[in-house]
């Protein structure tokens, strides 16, 4: 059995935990069999992508995905949203379905008008792509920034919460 990596011991901590907060399926967003499924496997997290999927993600958006979050959709392509992550009911994308914020149905302009001094320098309309999304009150922007790839969180009751990585917003719980 190969060793599980960073990314499969940090996800199966922090769907145990969800899980474990989690009152009942009022928590979450999903499908009812989808939501018995992720009480069966105790696991909030999609199947892993494929190698073909994330070059094809990556051919489709014209950029390389940041090392991190490759990394981690190669665990979990994609994450189920519930109540408690990270600040509301958030999901995480799957590969396919990871878009430019600006092609995307995420009100950008709002935000950036609203919020743009808490950005410091992020420009979400021409440098993010959206990775994830709440009940029409959360976003979850992966930008590249002045270096390494962060994340920005924009909750309508928070704000913005800027993360240096991919990796620290899913440690952030």
């Amino acid at each position: 059995m190969p060793k599980p990596t960073n990314w499969q011991k940090l996800l199966r901590k922090l769907s145990d935990d969800l899980l474990e907060e989690a009152q009942d399926e009022a928590d979450f967003c999903l499908e009812p069999e989808v939501y018995e499924r992720v009480i069966a496997d105790h696991w909030l997290g999609r199947p892993p992508a494929s190698e073909e999927a994330l070059r094809a993600a990556e051919v489709r958006l014209g950029l390389s995905l940041p090392p991190d979050y490759r990394a981690f959709l190669a665990v979990s392509n994609g994450w189920y949203g519930c109540l408690m992550f990270p600040n509301g009911l958030a999901a995480l994308l799957p590969v396919e379905e990871v878009q430019p914020s600006h092609a995307s149905e995420a009100n950008v302009d709002w935000v950036m008008q609203h919020h743009a001094s808490e950005l410091r320098g992020v420009d979400l309309v021409r440098e993010t792509l959206l990775i994830g999304e709440g009940d029409g009150n959360e976003y979850i922007f992966l930008h590249p920034g002045k270096g390494p790839w962060g994340v920005c969180n924009w909750d309508h009751e928070v704000g913005i919460t800027l993360f240096p990585s991919f990796e620290a917003l899913m440690r952030s719980r």
